[in-house]
């Protein structure tokens, strides 16, 4: 039996908060929502009552301009560290007295103070890691590869976070890797509720099409943050034994572009994809490989797995709720190119395992849909 509550939520753009905001209203717990994101955007890809939605202006579209003039580099970094707390000051201002308010990290310390006062309960979403944690392990990389590290997180903003987390009741986390990285911080353990994210199984599914060829497949941003670099090597040592393909879909970091190219003979690289259509990619696949050092919980996994790929990742891809190692796919150490080429080569020469997997990785995202992440988030919501 759910109990009955008042549940608002801000998000200053989307991320998946239309999918927790429909969940929510499907349980009977949604007050109101509040977001910058464009109104026809946000409410077109699930049901939301649009009574219940407030927009502020979209004025995080402004960065989104200011970076594609490269001369305002400054003023983008200014904006998409102010503007968050702009909406905030916005979100404090009109939110009404709730049960429990769910809050974006970085975008809700005003609001999180004011909700507490009033005898509310916060519950602080965390998409990605603790930003401390995150800066000191792409600090470490950046230098491991002889880059400079020139969008480190701003103190600013990680100290915002810091002090958002230690007033929330609770901290949100997609993954076990993101519950570990606050922990790290010196938060408790018991204060951190993990839940995993969904996958809309409507439009994520297996085709029924012969693979002829054995292709490894990547999606996601190319850089430093995806440890793309150990897949590039570690397609060097499988190529030099098997006519393994590998497709890598996504949009180069500019910081990342010398090594990418170095590589680059290695694969075929496509930029951009629309979302519906990479269903099509994934199922021309046979494999999907995500080798981060650092994610919340990356969507595109269970999406590889909800159309019956087997995946390659790492314990800070976030996977680690959704692969058990040898059965779905392989867990492998961060930074460790040769294990991603053993487990590459095991997938390539055993067509049988691959099938085994294959049917294993499809049943297991079958149990991450957006319902099943709803009733997990409602649950818990009611135990408060």
């Amino acid at each position: 039996m759910i109990k009955s509550r008042k549940v608002s939520l801000s998000c200053p753009t989307k991320f998946h908060s239309d999918y927790m905001a429909n969940q929510l209203e499907r349980h009977a717990l949604l007050n109101e929502v509040y977001t910058a994101h464009p109104k026809k955007r946000y409410i077109n890809r699930v049901n939301i009552p649009p009574d219940k939605v407030s927009f502020l202006p979209p004025i995080f579209f402004l960065p989104f301009l200011t970076n594609k003039i490269k001369i305002f580099g400054r003023l983008t970094s200014f904006l998409n560290e102010r503007l968050p707390v702009l909406f905030d000051t916005w979100v404090s201002t009109k939110i009404k007295k709730t049960d429990v308010l769910i809050v974006w990290a970085w975008a809700g310390l005003e609001t999180i103070t004011k909700v507490k006062k009033q005898g509310g309960t916060v519950i602080l979403e965390e998409c990605g890691s603790c930003n401390k944690f995150q800066n000191k392990i792409l600090d470490e990389e950046y230098k491991r590869l002889g880059l400079p590290y020139l969008k480190p997180t701003s103190t600013y903003i990680v100290n915002r976070e810091l002090k958002e987390a230690a007033l929330a009741d609770y901290i949100l986390c997609p993954s076990q890797h993101v519950a570990r990285s606050f922990i790290e911080n010196g938060f408790e353990e018991k204060k951190c509720k993990i839940i995993p994210y969904g996958v809309n199984i409507d439009l994520f599914k297996p085709f029924e099409i012969e693979k002829t060829d054995f292709t490894i497949i990547f999606v996601g941003s190319i850089g430093v943050r995806k440890g793309l670099v150990y897949l590039f090597e570690a397609l060097e040592i499988c190529k030099a034994k098997y006519p393994v393909n590998c497709l890598v879909i996504g949009k180069v970091d500019v910081e990342f572009q010398k090594i990418f190219d170095r590589y680059k003979h290695l694969f075929t690289h496509v930029e951009r994809v629309e979302h519906q259509e990479i269903v099509n990619y994934y199922n021309s696949s046979s494999v999907f490989v995500l080798p981060s050092l650092d994610e919340g919980m990356a969507y595109v996994q269970l999406e590889a797995m909800a159309c019956g790929l087997p995946i390659i990742c790492t314990p800070n891809s976030g996977a680690e709720a959704i692969v058990i190692n040898g059965e779905q796919g392989y867990m492998v150490p961060i930074r460790n190119s040769q294990q991603i080429a053993e487990k590459i080569e095991i997938l390539y020469l055993n067509n049988d395992l691959l099938k085994i997997m294959s049917k294993k990785a499809y049943a297991t995202a079958q149990n991450f849909s957006w319902n099943a992440y709803g009733r997990k988030l409602a649950e818990f919501i009611s135990q408060i």
